[in-house]
């Protein structure tokens, strides 16, 4: 009996370790779809790398990146707004900007270019073109912006290097004579209703500069009546190139191979500057900036000083800030100088940087007729914009008494010239102008000895 029982467990033993293997094996039968299904889910999507474009700049003040706020509302896009807008639009793109103060750009994009390591679009003072361009550093413009150029902008001169036109143009700058009207009216120098009188000609504003200055107990100038800027090409170079143009003189020869500098008009514009020094009216020390402080009188401007001032002065800049256009000697004129903008010619992202510069720069907007760079230039950079379109939408802010005087004078401005070494050229001259400021040199003994070292410059690559 017993043996009976022990076979009939061990035949259920047996039975249920074969119905446990047939359900096993039906189980892994069946999973073996399921663990398919589970792989491909399991599997990371296949998520395409963005595309980086390094955009390099020369802009460092907060609000010209991230725009400008009032009571913590956007009030003006920065650069970084649009940047955001379009890969909105292009989810494949980011970017990442390069700010790099004026003072290093030029040879820190020289040496990035060097080493292989470019931003994708750069953003250029003209001056350096030339040699960007023969070392290869500048993509060539495409034919349909070249074209775009040619027919929407005011002026192409800064752009064009050896007949080509090799970017798109940005800002265009000219001077104006910015003056302290209520110091003006202090010093008696106002008209017959007693509103500050701005001069027209260089001996009006020498005489004006005289009355405005004050000085301390030691006989030190406290107050300038004119102030340049000693080291800076901008503060040294361009009031003096401006005057020279008013006096119907040249630069440089239209085929680049001689310094005209010292002509008899050049000569007799660097006398004129040098009569502000003579009558103690400034000296080397004076400094562009304190026009904001109340301490200079006069300076020659360009439009982009507008925003430093105006947050100096504060809420009463329209009402002390006086724009003219740069007293003459013989005619209206100013230095006029640009930037352009385009594609590194080592860039990896070639087309997407340039399908990138047609939107911002070409593209226009439907609401605002302008397009998107415009509006950034005009609105919250505080420049000019080069585009005809951008200059006419932006007139509420072109139009107003500190920047129409710089848009009118445009007609009036002188392009400077695109020549190789153009930057090593102007710090020569800066140096020159320096040493007639403090009495080293006469106006002729400085300009012959600048020309002499230009012409060695201008020998190596135009020799006529």
């Amino acid at each position: 009996m017993a043996s009976e029982v022990r076979i009939k467990i061990a035949a259920m033993i047996i039975a249920v370790f074969i119905i446990g293997l047939s359900v096993i094996g039906c189980t892994r039968q069946e999973e073996i779809p399921i663990e398919i299904a589970e792989n491909d889910v399991l599997e990371e999507p296949n998520i395409q790398e963005k595309i980086k474009l390094v955009y390099a700049v020369h802009w460092m003040d907060k609000t010209q990146l991230d725009g400008i706020y009032e009571d913590g509302r956007l009030k003006s896009k920065g650069l970084k707004q649009y940047l955001n807008e379009y890969t909105g639009l292009h989810p494949e793109i980011e970017f990442e900007i390069l700010s790099i103060p004026y003072g290093e750009y030029a040879a820190k994009l020289e040496l990035l270019h060097e080493i292989d390591s470019v931003p994708d679009i750069y953003q250029i003072y003209s001056s350096w073109g030339v040699l960007y361009a023969e070392l290869g550093m500048l993509d060539e413009l495409p034919q349909d912006l070249k074209e775009d150029v040619i027919q929407n902008y005011v002026s192409t001169a800064g752009v064009t290097i050896n007949g080509e036109i090799r970017g798109i143009p940005t800002e265009i700058n000219d001077f104006a004579l910015l003056y302290n009207k209520a110091l003006f009216r202090e010093a008696g120098v106002v008209d017959e209703e007693g509103n500050a009188k701005y001069p027209e000609t260089w001996e009006e504003l020498v005489d004006a500069a005289v009355k405005t200055t004050k000085k301390d107990e030691n006989g030190n100038i406290a107050q300038y009546g004119y102030a340049f800027l000693k080291g800076m090409d901008w503060g040294v170079v361009d009031p003096f190139l401006s005057l020279l143009f008013s006096n119907e003189g040249d630069y440089i020869s239209e085929d680049y191979a001689q310094c005209l500098l010292n002509s008899s008009e050049g000569i007799e514009a660097l006398e004129a500057i040098l009569e502000l020094f003579d009558n103690g009216a400034t000296d080397a020390n004076s400094n562009v900036f304190d026009f904001g402080k109340g301490n200079a009188v006069m300076i020659i401007a360009a439009p982009w000083m507008e925003a430093m001032f105006r947050e100096t002065i504060g809420d009463e800049f329209d009402t002390v800030v006086g724009v003219a256009p740069v007293p003459y000697l013989k005619k209206s004129a100013s230095l006029q100088y640009s930037w352009f903008m385009g594609v590194m010619g080592k860039s990896k992202h070639k087309e997407e940087a340039w399908d990138f510069l047609r939107w911002f720069t070409s593209e226009i907007q439907p609401d605002r007729k302008t397009t998107r760079y415009g509006d950034l230039l005009a609105r919250t950079i505080g420049a000019i914009p080069s585009r005809k379109i951008d200059i006419e939408g932006n007139k509420d802010r072109l139009n107003s008494p500190f920047k129409k005087v710089f848009v009118d004078e445009l007609e009036n401005s002188v392009p400077e010239p695109n020549v190789m070494q153009g930057s090593e050229i102007r710090k020569i001259l800066m140096r020159e102008i320096e040493s007639a400021w403090i009495g080293e040199k006469s106006a002729k003994e400085t300009l012959d000895e600048a020309c002499a070292s230009i012409n060695e410059i201008l020998a190596q690559h135009y020799p006529g």
